[in-house]
């Protein structure tokens, strides 16, 4: 699936990040309390939003830094969805609570564009979780 990153705050700041360093950086405790490791391959609807363009947009998960460690705001299903399927994760950093520059060169590969699109694994959007 072909489509732009959106944010849920204009002040965050989008990055990518691989897949190893978020195994070994974020905190997983705080990923899997809800047992989100259990998931399905499939996206919520509410993840994505189509304005006037056309061009489809998916929520970027968003993580905070809390105590030295990251935590996360929103996201950790669609985390989840994505983790098994992807090298690189698009995921976005809260400026509340901002990482320190030394945690984010050590996470994250590279920052994202807004306008670069992204190619997520071709699930079926479905309107609810089972």
């Amino acid at each position: 699936m072909h489509c732009l990153p959106y944010l849920t705050l204009d002040s965050d700041m989008p990055f990518w990040v691989t897949r190893e360093a978020f195994l070994e950086h974020f905190d997983q405790v705080d990923f899997l309390c809800r047992e989100s490791k259990k998931v399905e391959a499939s996206y919520l609807a509410a993840w994505f939003h189509t304005p006037e363009d056309g061009i489809t947009r998916f929520l970027l998960p968003t993580v905070q830094f809390v105590a030295g460690k990251t935590q996360f705001i929103s996201g950790r299903h669609r985390t989840a969805v994505l983790l098994p399927y992807m090298k690189n994760l698009p995921i976005a950093f809260s400026l509340i609570n901002r990482p320190p520059h030394d945690f984010l060169g050590r996470v994250t590969s590279r920052p994202l564009d807004l306008q670069e699109f992204i190619e997520l694994p071709d699930f079926p959007i479905v309107e609810r979780l089972s």
